[in-house]
């Protein structure tokens, strides 16, 4: 019996696995033309600002989460922003949406992609969830042994939480 796939989610950071994992989403979308094809990025978890210091004290900036002293000049770098979002981040997401399309394009297949917040397995395995995803690909882990000890590896944890079938491309 031949399943239908419908929606084939794709965990894409960048590097080779994650390529790969690309190429074999868009291999898995012309055995299933009808499949919708996403490919997600997640970023890394959102920098929370958090108030320091003594709230009642002179000189403190509760807009800003920090006590200013106001004989002391500090130099802040600025940080340039584009649409409310640090122009790194930015960077980063253009940079990756932009290898993505390419990748989607040179396997001739059309697909979307989306940004992801948060911790990457946790992110993906929400999203294909909250989508009814029937498969996340995702390319093999880099880690070294002692990260994967210590860290896990995203795919194995992708594997082990996903709501539904996990393809891991080596």
């Amino acid at each position: 019996m031949k399943k239908n796939l419908k929606h084939i989610v794709v965990a894409f950071d960048g590097n080779e696995e994650s390529k790969r994992a690309v190429e074999y989403g868009a291999t898995l979308k012309k055995a299933f033309p009808e499949a919708e094809l996403t490919v997600v990025h997640v970023l890394f978890d959102k920098v929370e600002q958090r108030i320091m210091g003594n709230v009642s004290a002179p000189g403190f900036v509760p807009a800003a989460g920090f006590y200013v002293d106001p004989v002391v000049e500090v130099e802040q770098p600025e940080i340039q922003m584009v649409n409310d979002t640090p122009s790194a981040v930015e960077s980063s997401v253009q940079n990756a949406e932009s290898n993505t399309l390419r990748l989607l394009s040179e396997c001739q297949v059309k697909g979307k992609f989306e940004i992801l917040e948060g911790h990457a397995p946790d992110s993906v395995c929400e999203y294909a969830a909250r989508t009814a995803a029937d498969l996340i690909v995702v390319g093999n882990s880099a880690k070294s042994g002692l990260e994967k000890f210590f860290l896990g590896s995203t795919s194995s944890s992708i594997a082990k939480n996903a709501p539904c079938s996990v393809f891991i491309a080596k």
